[in-house]
């Protein structure tokens, strides 16, 4: 599964949100993490229609997003991590 990540330099709950998606990669290495700039790729920020409130994290087969600071239990969810 692709994992898209679109995030911004000027975002403080992007940086906030990195160690927690590190732990959700260590937890699924068969994950496929894509990782966008809000500010430098703007082709992505159209085509999944990203607004300003970041990160954002899209599956790429179903667009399905998360938006906004979560916890490791809401990320493990929204990738299909069973406990």
């Amino acid at each position: 599964m692709k994992i898209i990540r679109v995030t911004a330099i000027w975002c403080p709950s992007c940086l906030v949100m990195r160690k927690k998606w590190k732990q959700l990669e260590e937890l699924c290495p068969d994950l496929e993490w894509l990782d966008y700039d809000y500010d430098e790729d703007e082709e992505i920020v159209k085509k999944y229609e990203v607004g300003t409130t970041l990160p954002v994290l899209i599956k790429a087969e179903s667009e399905e997003r998360l938006i906004g600071e979560k916890n490791l239990k809401q990320l493990k969810q929204f990738v299909g991590v069973t406990e």
